[in-house]
């Protein structure tokens, strides 16, 4: 099928234009060592991603269908000299995650270990055919999403997917240029399956509140964070940022470009300033588990981003914060310890 009409124009010729330099560099330096796919898909799969270390190529990854489908799936070949694997545990957590639900393992998730493979405490061994030779494997599956690894004698392979019954098996690939080739015709296909109306503009009560948007925003990140860091603490992937992501920044971007008469770009660095600052004390300061201490500070950080006036007790802690960062944490503690429990 032929995603491409006569629109064809400003962001498709751009991102065909992006799509070659990226063959382009890829075919300059293909991997020494094999790279796989599926051994009945070979007119279908495409170039769905790569990583570097140090300038080579240390892994490829050849996809089958959109993560929008009900059926797809990803095959990775990585170089065992390059960067540790994710555990299975850790990959199937992933694809529930991209879809907003809980994968459903308590606990924490094995870690990539430098020595060796993570663990795959949940798995099972099965044979693979790779190259028409039967290898052994193991795979694990939850509920409608699987994955299967194998080590080969050079690289570690890894096939993910969703809706898979059954491994139709493994080959070595020739040529990346036929994939690479269709990478630029699937990512029109994924935009143009996501080329929805934009939900409306954020609005809110300016007149009774006119820093609501600048709180709303702060509230959506500082959750975010601390939902990241949990995550983190147990080895489990992030899911998709919160539906109202976009409008909450715009929102607040729009906001102060009202307040302080700035242009957008001055806005947006205004705003980004004012969400790095707070995400720095939740992540970096003690005292930011301090009810009546976190809802002043965030108070005066909004204070200050959407007025311009210095006139409150943290202006220099501020100030020296968007300096330098260590320093502006010190001066924040200073600041936590005159107003601890005033």
């Amino acid at each position: 099928m032929d995603f491409v009409g006569p629109e064809e124009t400003g962001w498709v010729g751009a991102l065909r234009e992006a799509a070659e330099r990226q063959r382009a560099e890829l075919d300059l330096a293909l991997p020494g060592w094999p790279v796989y796919g599926l051994a009945d898909s070979v007119e279908s799969g495409w170039l769905a991603g790569w990583s570097r270390r140090d300038g080579e190529v240390v892994s490829v990854q050849i996809g089958y269908g959109l993560r929008t489908d009900e059926t797809w799936s990803l095959v990775e070949t990585q170089v065992r000299t390059g960067e540790s694997p994710q555990s299975l545990d850790w990959l199937l957590a992933s694809m529930f995650a991209e879809n907003g639900r809980d994968y459903p393992v308590p606990g924490v998730l094995p870690a990539p270990r430098a020595d060796g493979l993570p663990d795959a405490p949940r798995a099972r061994p099965v044979d693979v055919t790779v190259d028409t030779a039967p290898v052994s494997a193991l795979v694990q599956r939850v509920d409608e999403y699987v994955a299967w690894r194998l080590v080969l004698p050079d690289v570690v392979v890894t096939v993910t997917g969703r809706g898979v019954v059954t491994l139709p098996g493994l080959v070595r690939l020739t040529d990346l240029g036929s994939y690479a080739a269709r990478r630029t015709r699937v990512a029109l296909a994924a935009m143009r399956g996501t080329g929805r109306p934009g939900p409306e503009p954020l609005t809110g009560p300016d007149h009774d509140r006119p820093l609501w948007a600048h709180h709303g925003l702060l509230e959506m990140t500082m959750a975010c964070r601390a939902e990241h860091a949990a995550r983190m603490a147990q080895n489990r992937p992030t899911g998709p940022l919160p539906a109202d992501w976009g409008v909450r920044w715009e929102a607040a971007i729009r906001r102060q470009r009202q307040l302080r008469d700035q242009e957008t770009a001055d806005a947006r660095d205004a705003v980004t300033a004012m969400v790095g600052q707070v995400g720095d004390l939740q992540e970096s300061a003690a005292w930011w588990e301090r009810d009546g201490l976190r809802r002043r500070a965030i108070d005066e950080i909004v204070w200050v981003t959407a007025s311009g006036e210095p006139n409150v007790s943290s202006v220099d802690a501020q100030r020296a914060w968007a300096d330098d960062r260590r320093i502006g944490l010190d001066a924040w503690q200073r600041w936590a310890d005159r107003h601890d429990g005033g």
